[in-house]
């Protein structure tokens, strides 16, 4: 799975020569772009994205393969379209990957493990009360430890970098690198998976800005 970095990189759509939009995230296979006009899955379009290094804005074609109309969602943040990387050449891609690498170096805590998870939970589907539930979505540290595989350093740092922001009490033998606090806040009645990846979103965008 790539992870999808939080970015905002302005797009410009070329056949309509006018206003340039924002993405929201970006991954090496394609980028999430908020817009209010509707685009169908399956739309073959050629934009301008504006990399950090460029003077002017790179094209590249791409195709929409997900789509929020504004019409469908209440929250204007989750408006736009998902499109997918289908023509661009191989120095765009060395240029994304090295911006994309820019951005992970930035962070001193595993970027990587909370990007991964929060992915987890918006393709696979959050639950409470179990790690993975039988229909496959993740509860947070469910999502949090799929995404740190093996690296048990990596899943109680990611731990520790959320667990702080909770205002919940730390466990008493491990900290906020246990688990506890993550699964009481995880768990308690009235919380949404929206409120679930909100948090993680916080918690990216704070590593993010900690080294800017």
């Amino acid at each position: 799975m790539q992870p999808r970095f939080p970015a905002h990189l302005r797009v410009a759509v070329s056949e309509e020569g006018g206003p340039s939009y924002e993405t929201t995230n970006v991954s090496a296979g394609g980028m999430f772009v908020r817009l209010d006009r509707d685009l169908a899955v399956g739309t073959l379009l050629s934009v301008a994205v504006e990399l950090p290094d460029d003077e002017h804005p790179t094209p590249v074609q791409v195709k929409v393969v997900h789509a929020v109309p504004p019409r469908a969602h209440a929250d204007a943040s989750d408006r736009g379209v998902g499109m997918q990387f289908v023509g661009a050449d191989d120095a765009f891609r060395r240029r994304l990957e090295r911006y994309l690498q820019s951005i992970a170096a930035k962070a001193a805590a595993p970027l990587r493990v909370l990007l991964v998870a929060r992915d987890l939970l918006h393709e696979n589907g959050w639950t409470q009360l179990d790690a993975r539930d039988s229909a496959g979505r993740y509860c947070l540290t469910g999502a949090l430890s799929k995404a740190a595989g093996e690296d048990r350093a990596a899943y109680a740092a990611a731990l520790q970098s959320i667990g702080t922001r909770l205002n919940e009490p730390a466990c008493a033998f491990g900290g906020f690198g246990c688990h506890c606090s993550v699964i009481r806040w995880n768990d308690r009645d009235g919380r949404t998976q929206k409120q679930v990846v909100a948090k993680l979103d916080e918690v990216i965008d704070t590593v993010l800005g900690a080294d800017c």
